[in-house]
């Protein structure tokens, strides 16, 4: 075991040694730094690199755990580019160019149409947030590299990692990688704060290789645990918006970056 000071706090952390740590307990342990968290309020630079072109503005995020997330984008010089609303069982989503209210069924939500990264749906609050979930199998083994605990779960379709900084109990980056050890997935999470009790990363970067696909978020603003009303989770229109009622994308992109079709409201 050791202790680390911190120069810039008062802080001591306490930084376990491998062999007094189990795979339940790190997932334990990590998962206790999001229950810490009843809501988030953020404002972030977001970069969207997409194969041929991208995006550069600015996020404003709100999330309630476990499952409600609002989110805001507007283009550098202040323009709307959109605005998204989940939780467990519903969705809006208004698109200011198109005046169009979609929404419908959460489970019938690609995020990749809406936020033109792909991102599982069931993720959004660890994503925006940045406290990454550990998610052990049966065979998962752990280990110690670089100072950091490094869980290793192998799955039916490949590999996945997780690197957890054993001093905060939060992941600071993760991997998936297919049988033939291709990176699928990474995630990375950086300069952590301590905020209201909770360790909050203030630069995310979510990367699909095979897709050329990256989205980074450098949060300039986080409030934690503080009072939000529920209307700031509300979509707000125009007053003449078309409603369109979601059944489902067009198309969705593979791994590899293919598409293949899917059903699209009518």
């Amino acid at each position: 075991m050791a202790f680390l000071g911190s120069c810039a706090t008062t802080e001591t952390l306490y930084i376990p040694s491998l062999s007094q740590v189990t795979s339940a307990e790190l997932q334990q342990k990590v998962l206790l730094n999001l229950q810490k968290l009843d809501t988030f309020e953020g404002r972030a630079r977001v970069i969207v690199e997409l194969p041929g072109h991208g995006y550069n503005g600015f996020a404003h995020v709100l999330v309630k755990p476990p499952d409600l997330v609002y989110v805001k984008t507007e283009a550098i010089f202040g323009i709307d580019i959109g605005a998204l609303f989940l939780d467990n069982r519903y969705f809006a989503a208004y698109a200011p160019r198109e005046n169009t209210l979609y929404y419908g069924d959460a489970k019938s939500l690609d995020l990749q149409d809406f936020l033109q990264v792909e991102i599982e749906r069931e993720q959004l609050v660890e994503v925006f947030t940045g406290l990454d979930q550990l998610q052990p199998e049966s065979s998962s083994t752990l280990s110690e590299e670089d100072g950091k605990f490094v869980l290793t779960g192998k799955l039916a379709e490949g590999v996945k990692k997780f690197w957890v900084d054993p001093a905060r109990n939060v992941v600071v980056q993760s991997e998936l990688r297919d049988a033939a050890g291709t990176i699928i997935l990474k995630k990375e999470f950086q300069r952590f704060k301590k905020k209201d009790g909770v360790y909050l990363p203030q630069l995310i970067k979510l990367t699909r290789p095979l897709a050329k696909e990256r989205l980074t978020l450098v949060y300039t603003r986080q409030k934690v645990n503080k009072e939000v009303a529920p209307g700031e989770f509300k979509v707000r229109t125009s007053k003449n918006a078309k409603k369109i009622f979601w059944r489902g994308s067009k198309t969705r992109r593979n791994q590899s970056g293919q598409t293949h079709d899917r059903a699209r409201a009518e």
